[in-house]
């Protein structure tokens, strides 16, 4: 087992207020997987997983690690874990890519024999080759991206947690950094790789299992495809629609649903999953009688993004068509 929660609780306490992070969260992650943490902000995906990496301490319940406490073993669990996050700076901007990996390996407390080979390897399986002389200050963000992997990569941890790692990336970049977690985790049927992101398609496709948390709870768990069952047999209506300055009190039954909007225009595109077509009738009466404009309406298949709304309700989230 990589790692597993029971009856996982966090509170944050601040001048008399109190936040419940995380509420009975039990969670079993298999080793040799790929695990997807989905959840909007502020659902409680960050502060798993810093307990997780015993960067943070439960309030309530247990965290394990390779069946280590992170409460009171994280001396043991730190050697077997690494954590990379999208939005950190990878190292040292004044030093090159190279010696910025040297200078983590020497952190790690490898023989100068043995990060030398480690790092040769990693240049070449990440692809920094051609850049490895580099300034990393110098360097593209997919570069950047590829160096914080090989950082995460140099103490050769049993589990990676991933935060965002493709964030602010290029699709052909993303794609590249996708193939190189895969390849990773392959490789051996040891590694485990824990995952946060806000992308449907990219979790869905690199993912053995999923748990969606949404407000501090795990509310729903499973393989990327029973997860999909929520919405099996159902149809998805998208629509453009303009509305009015309120378009708040307009969109009120269709919380459901995910929505973005072009503010210059006013106008909203809407997917919501309805149970057969005709209910899109009562969603177009309701959006004109109320002084809206539906502007097109066409319907589509359900994908993973339309079982995140379902779950979690609706907003902003990052499709597939903007990873």
């Amino acid at each position: 087992m990589a790692a597993e929660t029971v009856n996982l609780g966090r509170v944050f306490r601040n001048r008399g207020s109190v936040v419940q992070a995380l509420e009975n969260v039990n969670l079993r992650i298999e080793t040799g997987q790929i695990y997807g943490l989905l959840g909007p902000n502020g659902a409680g995906k960050t502060t798993l997983v810093k307990i997780l990496t015993t960067l943070l301490l439960p309030t309530t319940g247990e965290a394990y690690v390779y069946g280590y406490n992170v409460a009171k073993e994280a001396s043991k669990i730190r050697p077997l874990i690494n954590l990379v996050s999208g939005a950190d700076t990878p190292g040292y901007g004044l030093i090159t890519v190279r010696e910025n990996l040297w200078f983590y390996s020497m952190l790690y407390g490898l023989d100068k024999e043995t990060a030398r080979e480690r790092i040769n390897r990693l240049i070449e399986e990440v692809g920094l080759k051609d850049v490895e002389n580099e300034l990393l200050r110098n360097l593209s963000t997919g570069y950047r991206q590829r160096m914080n992997l090989a950082r995460g990569l140099v103490n050769e941890p049993s589990v990676l947690f991933l935060d965002e790692p493709t964030i602010g990336l290029d699709a052909v970049s993303a794609r590249k950094i996708r193939k190189l977690i895969k390849d990773w985790v392959k490789g051996d049927s040891g590694r485990t790789v824990i995952l946060t992101s806000h992308y449907m398609a990219e979790v869905e496709e690199m993912c053995a299992r999923v748990a969606v948390l949404n407000k501090g709870r795990v509310v729903a768990e499973g393989t990327p495809a029973e997860l999909r069952s929520l919405v099996a047999g159902k149809t998805v209506a998208v629509m453009e629609v303009w509305l009015p300055t309120d378009a708040d009190r307009v969109l009120d039954m269709l919380e459901a649903a995910y929505k973005t909007h072009d503010p210059a225009t006013n106008i909203y595109r809407i997917r919501v999953v309805v149970n057969n077509w005709d209910e899109t009738a009562n969603i177009v009466e309701h959006i004109t009688s109320r002084g809206g404009k539906v502007l097109s309406l066409v319907k589509a298949m359900p994908s993973f993004e339309d079982v995140y709304v379902k779950l979690v309700g609706g907003g902003e989230v990052v499709s597939e068509f903007e990873a």
